[in-house]
Protein backbone atom coordinates (compact mmCIF):
# COMPACT_ATOMS: atom_id res chain seq x y z
CA UNK A 1 0.00 0.00 0.00
CA UNK A 2 0.79 3.69 -0.68
CA UNK A 3 0.97 5.28 3.40
CA UNK A 4 1.12 8.93 4.54
CA UNK A 5 1.96 9.30 7.88
CA UNK A 6 0.91 12.63 9.50
CA UNK A 7 2.77 13.19 12.91
CA UNK A 8 6.56 12.33 13.45
CA UNK A 9 8.11 11.41 16.86
CA UNK A 10 7.27 7.71 19.09
CA UNK A 11 3.86 6.76 16.85
CA UNK A 12 5.35 8.03 13.65
CA UNK A 13 8.54 7.14 13.02
CA UNK A 14 8.23 3.91 14.90
CA UNK A 15 5.09 3.31 12.38
CA UNK A 16 6.99 4.34 9.53
CA UNK A 17 10.06 2.39 10.01
CA UNK A 18 7.84 -0.73 11.10
CA UNK A 19 5.49 -0.13 7.51
CA UNK A 20 8.20 0.18 5.44
CA UNK A 21 10.12 -2.94 6.53
CA UNK A 22 6.86 -4.65 6.33
CA UNK A 23 6.81 -3.64 2.39
CA UNK A 24 4.86 -0.67 2.17
CA UNK A 25 5.63 2.16 0.58
CA UNK A 26 5.56 5.17 3.35
CA UNK A 27 5.59 8.78 3.15
CA UNK A 28 6.21 10.38 7.09
CA UNK A 29 5.59 13.78 7.61
CA UNK A 30 5.78 16.53 10.31
CA UNK A 31 6.36 20.16 10.16
CA UNK A 32 9.19 19.98 12.18
CA UNK A 33 12.66 20.51 9.47
CA UNK A 34 14.91 19.24 11.68
CA UNK A 35 12.74 16.27 12.79
CA UNK A 36 12.64 15.50 8.85
CA UNK A 37 16.14 16.07 7.96
CA UNK A 38 17.23 13.78 10.62
CA UNK A 39 15.00 11.40 9.71
CA UNK A 40 16.06 11.37 5.79
CA UNK A 41 19.60 11.30 6.72
CA UNK A 42 18.77 8.37 8.65
CA UNK A 43 19.14 9.62 12.16
CA UNK A 44 16.03 9.08 14.80
CA UNK A 45 15.93 11.84 17.34
CA UNK A 46 14.09 8.68 19.55
CA UNK A 47 16.29 6.35 21.09
CA UNK A 48 14.24 2.78 20.37
CA UNK A 49 15.63 -0.58 20.81
CA UNK A 50 15.74 -2.17 16.73
CA UNK A 51 14.65 1.20 15.58
CA UNK A 52 17.62 2.75 13.70
CA UNK A 53 17.83 -0.67 11.61
CA UNK A 54 15.18 -0.46 10.44
CA UNK A 55 14.96 3.30 9.55
CA UNK A 56 18.27 2.39 7.26
CA UNK A 57 16.78 -0.28 5.84
CA UNK A 58 13.70 1.68 4.57
CA UNK A 59 15.54 4.43 3.22
CA UNK A 60 18.15 2.01 1.34
CA UNK A 61 15.61 0.88 -0.41
CA UNK A 62 13.45 3.67 -1.09
CA UNK A 63 10.16 2.85 -0.01
CA UNK A 64 10.80 5.03 3.07
CA UNK A 65 10.82 8.83 3.36
CA UNK A 66 10.08 12.04 5.07
CA UNK A 67 9.11 15.41 4.31
CA UNK A 68 7.88 19.00 5.81
CA UNK A 69 5.37 18.72 2.91
CA UNK A 70 1.88 17.36 4.42
CA UNK A 71 0.17 17.54 0.98
CA UNK A 72 2.79 15.87 -0.21
CA UNK A 73 2.82 13.00 2.06
CA UNK A 74 -0.72 12.30 1.46
CA UNK A 75 -1.39 12.98 -2.09
CA UNK A 76 -0.88 9.16 -3.40
CA UNK A 77 -1.61 7.44 -0.12
CA UNK A 78 -4.61 5.00 0.09
CA UNK A 79 -4.09 4.97 3.59
CA UNK A 80 -3.36 7.99 5.81
CA UNK A 81 -2.57 7.42 9.54
CA UNK A 82 -2.61 10.46 12.15
CA UNK A 83 0.12 9.37 14.58
CA UNK A 84 0.78 12.46 16.39
CA UNK A 85 2.05 12.19 19.93
CA UNK A 86 -0.94 14.60 20.87
CA UNK A 87 1.55 16.99 23.61
CA UNK A 88 0.04 18.16 27.05
CA UNK A 89 -0.27 21.13 28.94
CA UNK A 90 1.62 21.34 32.64
CA UNK A 91 -1.72 19.20 33.89
CA UNK A 92 -1.85 16.52 31.23
CA UNK A 93 -4.63 18.14 29.36
CA UNK A 94 -4.47 17.10 25.62
CA UNK A 95 -3.97 19.68 22.82
CA UNK A 96 -5.88 18.40 19.52
CA UNK A 97 -4.80 21.49 17.61
CA UNK A 98 -2.15 20.55 15.82
CA UNK A 99 -3.87 17.31 14.86
CA UNK A 100 -6.69 19.45 13.97
CA UNK A 101 -4.46 21.52 11.97
CA UNK A 102 -2.62 18.66 10.14
CA UNK A 103 -5.90 17.76 9.10
CA UNK A 104 -7.32 20.72 7.74
CA UNK A 105 -3.85 20.98 5.82
CA UNK A 106 -4.14 17.46 3.85
CA UNK A 107 -7.88 17.63 3.00
CA UNK A 108 -7.40 19.38 -0.31
CA UNK A 109 -4.66 16.66 -1.70
CA UNK A 110 -6.62 13.49 -0.49
CA UNK A 111 -7.18 10.84 -3.23
CA UNK A 112 -11.08 10.67 -3.86
CA UNK A 113 -11.03 7.38 -1.86
CA UNK A 114 -8.67 7.13 1.57
CA UNK A 115 -8.70 5.00 4.56
CA UNK A 116 -7.93 7.23 7.63
CA UNK A 117 -6.85 5.58 10.84
CA UNK A 118 -6.27 7.41 14.01
CA UNK A 119 -3.23 6.14 16.28
CA UNK A 120 -3.18 9.24 18.38
CA UNK A 121 -3.70 9.84 21.89
CA UNK A 122 -6.86 11.82 21.29
CA UNK A 123 -10.00 12.59 23.06
CA UNK A 124 -13.32 10.15 22.75
CA UNK A 125 -15.01 12.03 19.96
CA UNK A 126 -11.82 13.26 18.08
CA UNK A 127 -12.45 11.20 14.69
CA UNK A 128 -16.04 12.25 14.65
CA UNK A 129 -14.77 15.32 14.63
CA UNK A 130 -11.79 14.72 11.77
CA UNK A 131 -14.81 13.00 10.15
CA UNK A 132 -16.48 16.46 9.82
CA UNK A 133 -14.22 18.47 8.97
CA UNK A 134 -12.28 16.36 6.24
CA UNK A 135 -16.47 16.08 4.71
CA UNK A 136 -16.70 19.78 5.02
CA UNK A 137 -14.03 20.53 2.95
CA UNK A 138 -14.24 17.78 0.90
CA UNK A 139 -18.16 17.08 0.50
CA UNK A 140 -17.78 13.81 -2.21
CA UNK A 141 -14.71 11.91 -0.20
CA UNK A 142 -15.18 8.66 0.11
CA UNK A 143 -13.83 8.75 3.18
CA UNK A 144 -13.35 5.00 5.94
CA UNK A 145 -12.03 6.44 9.51
CA UNK A 146 -11.23 4.06 12.15
CA UNK A 147 -9.31 4.33 15.73
CA UNK A 148 -7.03 2.03 17.11
CA UNK A 149 -5.67 2.61 20.69
CA UNK A 150 -1.95 2.66 20.69
CA UNK A 151 -0.66 0.52 22.61
CA UNK A 152 3.22 0.55 22.13
CA UNK A 153 5.19 1.45 25.21
CA UNK A 154 8.61 3.52 25.19
CA UNK A 155 11.32 0.83 25.23
CA UNK A 156 9.14 -1.80 23.55
CA UNK A 157 7.89 -0.10 20.69
CA UNK A 158 8.96 -1.70 17.47
CA UNK A 159 8.09 -5.12 19.68
CA UNK A 160 4.82 -4.01 20.62
CA UNK A 161 3.75 -2.07 17.06
CA UNK A 162 4.72 -5.84 15.07
CA UNK A 163 2.87 -7.51 17.77
CA UNK A 164 -0.08 -5.85 18.94
CA UNK A 165 -0.45 -6.74 22.24
CA UNK A 166 -3.81 -5.01 22.35
CA UNK A 167 -5.44 -5.74 19.11
CA UNK A 168 -8.85 -3.51 18.99
CA UNK A 169 -10.19 -2.17 15.35
CA UNK A 170 -12.78 0.62 16.64
CA UNK A 171 -14.93 1.55 13.36
CA UNK A 172 -18.24 0.83 11.91
CA UNK A 173 -17.12 0.72 8.33
CA UNK A 174 -15.76 -2.97 6.82
CA UNK A 175 -13.20 -1.45 4.34
CA UNK A 176 -11.43 0.89 7.51
CA UNK A 177 -11.52 -2.63 9.15
CA UNK A 178 -10.20 -4.58 6.39
CA UNK A 179 -7.03 -2.25 6.06
CA UNK A 180 -6.60 -1.68 9.26
CA UNK A 181 -6.09 -5.60 9.97
CA UNK A 182 -3.99 -5.87 7.07
CA UNK A 183 -1.40 -3.10 7.80
CA UNK A 184 -1.29 -4.03 12.01
CA UNK A 185 0.01 -7.37 13.35
CA UNK A 186 -0.18 -9.51 10.41
CA UNK A 187 -3.04 -12.10 9.47
CA UNK A 188 -2.58 -14.31 12.56
CA UNK A 189 -3.81 -11.51 15.34
CA UNK A 190 -7.40 -11.78 16.32
CA UNK A 191 -8.94 -8.28 16.01
CA UNK A 192 -11.71 -6.97 17.99
CA UNK A 193 -13.74 -4.96 16.28
CA UNK A 194 -15.75 -2.37 18.40
CA UNK A 195 -17.64 0.97 17.52
CA UNK A 196 -14.86 4.12 16.77
CA UNK A 197 -16.16 5.59 20.31
CA UNK A 198 -15.89 2.91 22.29
CA UNK A 199 -12.36 2.42 20.76
CA UNK A 200 -11.16 5.66 21.58
CA UNK A 201 -12.73 5.06 24.91
CA UNK A 202 -10.56 1.71 25.30
CA UNK A 203 -7.62 3.58 25.59
CA UNK A 204 -8.53 5.91 27.89
CA UNK A 205 -9.67 3.31 30.08
CA UNK A 206 -6.52 1.00 29.76
CA UNK A 207 -4.32 4.00 31.00
CA UNK A 208 -6.77 4.70 33.48
CA UNK A 209 -6.78 0.80 35.07
CA UNK A 210 -3.15 0.88 34.90
CA UNK A 211 -2.53 4.82 36.75
CA UNK A 212 -4.88 3.15 39.05
CA UNK A 213 -2.41 -0.05 39.94
CA UNK A 214 0.38 2.47 40.59
CA UNK A 215 -1.41 4.58 42.54
CA UNK A 216 -2.81 1.60 44.85
CA UNK A 217 0.68 0.14 45.34
CA UNK A 218 2.58 3.01 45.69
CA UNK A 219 -0.25 4.12 48.55
CA UNK A 220 -0.19 0.39 50.18
CA UNK A 221 3.64 0.54 49.85
CA UNK A 222 4.02 3.61 51.80
CA UNK A 223 1.98 1.38 54.18
CA UNK A 224 4.55 -0.64 54.17
CA UNK A 225 7.16 1.01 55.43
CA UNK A 226 5.41 2.53 58.35
CA UNK A 227 4.16 -1.22 59.53
CA UNK A 228 7.58 -3.25 58.20
CA UNK A 229 5.93 -5.27 55.77
CA UNK A 230 7.71 -5.68 52.39
CA UNK A 231 5.46 -4.41 49.71
CA UNK A 232 7.85 -5.77 47.32
CA UNK A 233 7.30 -9.51 48.06
CA UNK A 234 3.41 -8.35 48.71
CA UNK A 235 3.48 -7.49 44.90
CA UNK A 236 4.75 -10.52 44.13
CA UNK A 237 2.67 -12.70 46.04
CA UNK A 238 -0.78 -10.63 45.07
CA UNK A 239 0.40 -11.31 41.58
CA UNK A 240 0.06 -15.32 41.97
CA UNK A 241 -3.60 -14.58 42.30
CA UNK A 242 -5.46 -15.07 39.07
CA UNK A 243 -7.90 -12.30 39.82
CA UNK A 244 -4.98 -9.71 39.49
CA UNK A 245 -3.05 -11.38 36.97
CA UNK A 246 0.95 -12.12 36.49
CA UNK A 247 1.53 -8.50 34.73
CA UNK A 248 -0.44 -6.45 37.50
CA UNK A 249 2.21 -3.18 37.84
CA UNK A 250 1.91 -3.21 41.69
CA UNK A 251 5.41 -2.43 42.69
CA UNK A 252 5.70 0.52 44.67
CA UNK A 253 7.59 2.85 43.59
CA UNK A 254 7.44 7.02 42.63
CA UNK A 255 4.10 7.93 40.81
CA UNK A 256 3.08 7.19 36.87
CA UNK A 257 4.58 9.61 34.74
CA UNK A 258 5.49 10.37 31.01
CA UNK A 259 2.36 12.00 30.00
CA UNK A 260 0.81 8.63 28.66
CA UNK A 261 -1.23 7.68 31.87
CA UNK A 262 -1.72 11.07 32.68
CA UNK A 263 -3.15 12.17 29.88
CA UNK A 264 -5.40 9.58 30.21
CA UNK A 265 -6.74 10.45 33.43
CA UNK A 266 -7.43 14.05 32.75
CA UNK A 267 -8.95 12.99 30.01
CA UNK A 268 -11.40 10.66 31.91
CA UNK A 269 -11.84 13.86 34.98
CA UNK A 270 -12.28 16.19 31.81
CA UNK A 271 -15.29 14.48 30.49
CA UNK A 272 -16.80 14.14 33.76
CA UNK A 273 -16.21 17.58 33.91
CA UNK A 274 -18.19 17.83 30.49
CA UNK A 275 -21.15 15.58 30.99
CA UNK A 276 -21.75 16.61 34.96
CA UNK A 277 -20.80 13.54 36.16
CA UNK A 278 -18.61 13.57 39.28
CA UNK A 279 -15.45 11.56 39.25
CA UNK A 280 -13.93 11.30 42.81
CA UNK A 281 -11.96 7.91 42.91
CA UNK A 282 -10.16 9.70 39.53
CA UNK A 283 -10.10 12.89 41.28
CA UNK A 284 -8.39 11.14 44.34
CA UNK A 285 -6.22 8.80 42.23
CA UNK A 286 -4.95 12.20 40.57
CA UNK A 287 -3.83 14.39 43.75
CA UNK A 288 -2.45 10.76 45.29
CA UNK A 289 0.06 10.40 42.07
CA UNK A 290 0.99 14.01 42.52
CA UNK A 291 1.81 13.64 45.93
CA UNK A 292 3.89 10.57 45.35
CA UNK A 293 6.99 12.31 44.13
CA UNK A 294 7.23 14.52 47.13
CA UNK A 295 8.55 11.33 48.58
CA UNK A 296 12.43 12.12 47.38
CA UNK A 297 12.49 15.25 49.11
CA UNK A 298 10.86 14.01 52.19
CA UNK A 299 12.82 11.05 52.64
CA UNK A 300 16.26 12.96 51.75
CA UNK A 301 15.52 15.62 54.00
CA UNK A 302 15.02 13.41 56.88
CA UNK A 303 18.22 11.54 55.94
CA UNK A 304 20.16 14.95 56.19
CA UNK A 305 18.32 15.91 59.47
CA UNK A 306 15.85 19.02 58.46
CA UNK A 307 17.31 21.20 55.05
CA UNK A 308 18.47 19.90 51.83
CA UNK A 309 20.24 23.35 51.59
CA UNK A 310 23.68 23.69 50.02
CA UNK A 311 23.83 19.49 49.61
CA UNK A 312 25.22 17.91 47.00
CA UNK A 313 22.78 15.29 45.01
CA UNK A 314 23.36 13.26 42.17
CA UNK A 315 20.42 11.91 39.95
CA UNK A 316 21.26 8.33 38.06
CA UNK A 317 18.67 8.50 34.97
CA UNK A 318 16.92 11.35 33.56
CA UNK A 319 14.37 9.84 30.96
CA UNK A 320 10.68 8.61 31.26
CA UNK A 321 11.66 5.35 31.56
CA UNK A 322 14.57 2.74 30.21
CA UNK A 323 15.06 2.17 26.79
CA UNK A 324 14.30 5.43 25.42
CA UNK A 325 15.54 9.31 25.38
CA UNK A 326 12.55 10.91 26.03
CA UNK A 327 12.39 13.02 29.20
CA UNK A 328 8.82 14.39 28.50
CA UNK A 329 6.67 14.36 31.90
CA UNK A 330 9.80 12.28 33.16
CA UNK A 331 9.45 12.26 36.94
CA UNK A 332 13.61 12.83 37.21
CA UNK A 333 13.15 16.62 35.82
CA UNK A 334 10.11 16.90 38.24
CA UNK A 335 12.47 15.38 41.26
CA UNK A 336 15.05 17.66 40.03
CA UNK A 337 13.62 20.83 39.73
CA UNK A 338 12.09 20.16 43.31
CA UNK A 339 15.62 19.36 45.04
CA UNK A 340 17.01 22.70 43.40
CA UNK A 341 13.49 24.71 45.05
CA UNK A 342 14.49 22.93 48.58
CA UNK A 343 18.34 24.14 48.24
CA UNK A 344 20.14 21.41 46.46
CA UNK A 345 22.50 21.18 44.26
CA UNK A 346 22.10 18.55 41.55
CA UNK A 347 23.95 16.76 39.67
CA UNK A 348 22.71 14.19 36.80
CA UNK A 349 23.94 11.01 34.41
CA UNK A 350 21.62 9.01 31.90
CA UNK A 351 23.09 6.97 29.58
CA UNK A 352 20.89 8.24 26.52
CA UNK A 353 18.90 11.38 27.43
CA UNK A 354 21.37 14.38 25.91
CA UNK A 355 22.70 16.62 27.84
CA UNK A 356 21.09 20.33 25.93
CA UNK A 357 18.14 18.11 26.02
CA UNK A 358 18.15 17.91 30.08
CA UNK A 359 19.43 21.23 30.33
CA UNK A 360 16.25 22.77 28.24
CA UNK A 361 14.48 21.25 31.12
CA UNK A 362 16.14 22.02 34.21
CA UNK A 363 19.55 24.00 35.28
CA UNK A 364 21.71 20.97 36.78
CA UNK A 365 25.22 19.44 36.25
CA UNK A 366 25.32 16.90 33.51
CA UNK A 367 27.93 14.13 33.98
CA UNK A 368 28.91 11.61 31.72
CA UNK A 369 28.52 8.58 33.68
CA UNK A 370 27.28 7.46 37.15
CA UNK A 371 30.61 7.07 38.92
CA UNK A 372 31.44 11.21 37.73
CA UNK A 373 27.53 12.57 39.10
CA UNK A 374 28.55 10.76 42.27
CA UNK A 375 31.71 12.38 42.53
CA UNK A 376 31.73 14.81 45.35
CA UNK A 377 28.18 14.44 46.17
CA UNK A 378 26.21 13.63 49.41
CA UNK A 379 23.70 11.44 48.00
CA UNK A 380 22.94 9.44 45.01
CA UNK A 381 19.41 9.16 44.02
CA UNK A 382 18.15 6.39 41.32
CA UNK A 383 15.11 7.74 39.06
CA UNK A 384 15.72 5.56 35.56
CA UNK A 385 16.15 1.81 36.69
CA UNK A 386 18.60 1.60 33.63
CA UNK A 387 20.07 -1.86 33.47
CA UNK A 388 23.61 -0.75 33.38
CA UNK A 389 22.85 0.92 36.85
CA UNK A 390 22.07 -2.97 38.04
CA UNK A 391 25.80 -3.13 38.05
CA UNK A 392 27.07 -0.36 39.99
CA UNK A 393 29.50 -0.88 42.43
CA UNK A 394 28.81 0.37 46.16
CA UNK A 395 32.95 -0.64 46.57
CA UNK A 396 34.06 2.07 43.92
CA UNK A 397 31.19 4.43 44.67
CA UNK A 398 32.14 5.10 48.33
CA UNK A 399 35.60 6.67 47.57
CA UNK A 400 34.40 9.35 45.87
CA UNK A 401 31.30 10.38 46.78
CA UNK A 402 31.03 12.86 50.03
CA UNK A 403 27.59 11.59 51.47
CA UNK A 404 26.90 7.90 52.30
CA UNK A 405 23.24 8.44 51.41
CA UNK A 406 21.36 6.13 48.97
CA UNK A 407 18.16 6.24 47.54
CA UNK A 408 16.93 3.86 45.50
CA UNK A 409 13.12 4.93 43.74
CA UNK A 410 12.75 1.65 42.15
CA UNK A 411 13.73 -0.74 44.61
CA UNK A 412 16.60 -1.64 41.63
CA UNK A 413 19.17 -2.72 44.24
CA UNK A 414 19.98 -5.45 47.38
CA UNK A 415 20.08 -3.14 50.35
CA UNK A 416 23.41 -5.36 51.85
CA UNK A 417 25.43 -4.54 49.16
CA UNK A 418 25.39 -1.09 49.79
CA UNK A 419 24.87 -1.10 53.56
CA UNK A 420 28.82 -3.43 53.75
CA UNK A 421 29.83 -0.45 52.00
CA UNK A 422 29.05 2.03 54.14
CA UNK A 423 26.39 3.53 52.60
CA UNK A 424 22.50 4.37 54.29
CA UNK A 425 20.46 3.00 51.91
CA UNK A 426 16.69 3.94 51.42
CA UNK A 427 13.89 2.04 49.31
CA UNK A 428 10.30 2.36 48.77
CA UNK A 429 7.90 0.36 50.05
CA UNK A 430 9.97 -2.40 51.90
CA UNK A 431 9.00 -1.80 54.86
CA UNK A 432 12.55 0.02 55.58
CA UNK A 433 11.07 3.75 57.22
CA UNK A 434 13.86 6.13 58.04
Amino acid sequence: MNIGILGLWHQGIVGSACLAAAGHRVVGSDRRQDTVKALTAGSSPIYEPGLDGLLGEGLATGRLSFTTDLSLAVKEADVVLVMHDTPVDDQDVSDLSGVLADIDAIAPALQQTVTLIVTAQVVVGTCDVIRERLLAARPKLDLAIAYIPENLRLGQAVERFQNPPLPVIGTSDDRAFSVAKTLFGGPDVAWEKVTVRTGEMVKHALNGFLATCVTFANEVGNLCDEVGADGHRLAQVLRMEPRVGAKAMLFPGLGFSGGTLARDVQTLRGLGDRWNLETPFLDGLWVANQRQNELVVRKLTEAFGGALTGHTIAILGMTYKPNTSTLRRSAAVEVAKALIAAGAKVRVTDPKAAEDAVNAEVDVTFLSNPYEAASRAEALVLMTPWEEYRKLDPARLSPVTRGNVILDTANLWKPENWETNGFKYMDIGRGRKI
